[in-house]
């Protein structure tokens, strides 16, 4: 049991023992790559200033110990300014004085601030003012003819910014991965997908317009007849009456032929009641009697359905569907002759 215990303590013993030689290879190897620190010195009357910059160049991952020593005699008041208003790429984190010491029958005061380095274009200590009295004790001198205060300026200090490798990486340093894909913001898709389906209505707008525009044109080309008989197709195919749709079957269905009749004829049938339709229809002798009185069946037929609710069989509605058709279809073969002979009457005259 004993010797189990001893093996135990030489195996921590020496656990212990090589992680504080790791730990001191590790700590001692930078040290000793560290360059030695900056050391400014100048001298203004019985007034010498040692600035010293610990490390001498700016790493952006550890702090500057600047320390600004002032080796004056006993009866000299050295003074600095603030240092906050004096740095330009640094923050001021910290600041502290050391015990005055006495050497060679001055005073050494040391002033030490911690620069903590930030990203910036440049990094410097800008020129200060350093002043001084002679504070020697005068009893007989009166106010007026103290000893006046003096000053002297230091040096800017401009710090260089030490490199990330001191070394050329060569040619084996490449990248770890390739480019990576961000997926865009849910903002930025929402945003995309609803111009895409904007730009997708306006296409159907553009299309279902150029559809009707051609369509309207095509219709003017046509003749009174073949317009009618196209737009009598288009109604059959919506198939109005079994979609229960029966009194606007009905409106459409005269719509056609009282547009015909204004086409073929000069009648504004669109704008006339039956009756007064069919007044102005007994007066134009184009209309003969027969087919005045197809039309005015077929008109009170769909006044009825229109006006009165009239529920119509489907053998009635056939025979006002084949009514409309037979009248468009004869009705130019009728007039086309009469018009004819109208147009040589003149021919013959002359």
């Amino acid at each position: 049991m004993h010797n189990e215990e001893k093996i135990t303590c030489v195996v921590i013993a020496l656990i212990l023992a090589a992680g504080l030689w790791l730990t001191t290879t590790s700590c001692a190897a930078p040290l000793s790559s560290n360059a030695a620190p900056r050391v400014d010195k100048m001298t203004s009357g019985p007034v010498e200033l040692i600035i010293t910059a610990d490390p001498p160049q700016v790493h952006l991952d550890r702090d500057i110990l600047l320390s600004i020593k002032t080796i004056a005699p006993s009866n000299i008041n050295v003074r600095l300014p603030p240092l906050d208003n004096r740095l330009t790429g640094f923050t001021l984190s910290g600041a502290f004085d050391r015990e005055p010491m006495a050497q060679d029958g001055a005073i050494v005061r040391d002033h030490c601030f911690r620069l903590t380095p930030r990203v910036a274009a440049e990094y410097r200590l800008a020129p200060m003012a350093v002043t001084y009295t002679d504070t020697t004790n005068r009893p007989a001198a009166p106010a007026a003819l103290a000893a006046p205060e003096r000053w002297f300026a230091t040096r800017a200090l401009v710090f260089e910014v030490a490199p990330i490798v001191s070394e050329h990486p060569g040619a084996s340093i490449r990248d770890i991965r390739g480019p990576l894909w961000i997926y865009p913001a849910l903002k930025t898709i929402a945003g995309w997908v609803g111009l895409l389906v904007l730009m997708a209505a306006v296409v159907w707008l553009l299309y279902r317009l150029s559809r009707r525009i051609h369509r309207a044109i095509r219709l003017r080309r046509m003749s009174p007849r073949e317009r009618a008989l196209v737009e009598l197709a288009d109604l059959m195919v919506r198939d109005l009456i079994a979609k229960n749709k029966v009194k606007e079957f009905f409106l459409e269905l005269t719509l056609i032929v009282r547009r015909y009749i204004e086409r073929a004829h000069s009648i504004r049938a669109p704008e006339q009641t039956t009756e007064e339709f069919l007044l102005a229809a007994s007066r134009n002798p184009q209309f003969r009697t027969e087919v005045l009185g197809k039309l005015r069946a077929f008109l009170q037929t769909a006044d009825l359905v229109k006006f009165a609710e009239y529920r119509p069989e489907p053998a009635v509605v056939d025979r006002a569907v084949g009514t409309a058709r037979d009248y468009v279809e004869t009705d130019e073969r009728t007039t086309v002759p009469r018009l004819q002979t109208t147009n040589q009457e003149p021919r013959t005259k002359n």
